[in-house]
């Protein structure tokens, strides 16, 4: 992919899922006169863009989740799952992430730099005596909110990922960072690879296990 490119869909990306996914401020405060809303953990940003990049991983944790949860709505599963793989996403919309340490990760410091440079966020963290970072808050400001509102959601090739965010967050934004971590180890596809490996595809599990809970092959 070329640099720049990837460049511009990394802030997309990010920006977008710390817009969807915040915590909006509703009392007036000195703060929030400024800010639009706190998201506060890095561990949960990479694993909501894991699921973002990864739609067959999002598929077979929508069918996870369907098979722990009476509540959710089994139709609605399958129509989404249907829609994903008929649009070949699978293919076209992934974009790989490498396994580190503690599972994919990508570097987004970059990413943040540009978005407070711009004026669309702030963001503060703490550091412990051996100089690592932790407890990082990023808040997103009105001005980041009231650009994304009048022009970023009216640009039609943009539109997929606020929907998908929108569809994760229905499903996912109850969950922690460390609990969605957890939950993509579950996959040897994602566990057993050795370090700076891209992630495989689950594809032909998700097709299994989508035969066996709707009795319908997807395409």
């Amino acid at each position: 992919m070329d640099s720049f490119l990837r460049k511009f869909r990394d802030r997309l990306r990010i920006i977008i899922i710390l817009y969807v996914f915040c915590e909006q401020f509703e009392s007036a405060n000195d703060r929030n006169e400024k800010f639009y809303g706190l998201f506060r953990s890095e561990i949960k940003i990479q694993a909501l863009d894991f699921l973002l990049r990864y739609p067959d991983f999002l598929s077979m944790e929508l069918m996870n989740l369907m098979d722990d949860d009476t509540n959710i709505d089994r139709n609605d599963i399958r129509n989404v799952i249907t829609k994903i793989y008929s649009d070949n996403e699978p293919d076209l919309r992934v974009e790989e992430m490498e396994k580190f340490f503690h599972g994919a990760y990508e570097s987004i410091d970059e990413v943040i730099a540009f978005h407070v440079s711009i004026g669309f966020l702030k963001h503060e963290s703490k550091k412990r005596t051996d100089g690592k970072t932790y407890d990082k808050n990023y808040y997103v400001t009105f001005d980041c909110a009231n650009r994304i509102e009048s022009s970023l959601k009216l640009i039609p090739a943009v539109q997929w990922y606020f929907e998908r965010c929108e569809l994760i967050k229905k499903y996912f934004d109850k969950f922690t960072g460390s609990q969605l971590k957890s939950r993509q180890y579950m996959y040897s596809e994602y566990s057993n690879i050795s370090y700076k490996s891209h992630i495989q595809n689950i594809n032909s599990k998700v097709k299994l296990a989508f035969e066996g809970r709707f009795n319908k092959q997807l395409l």
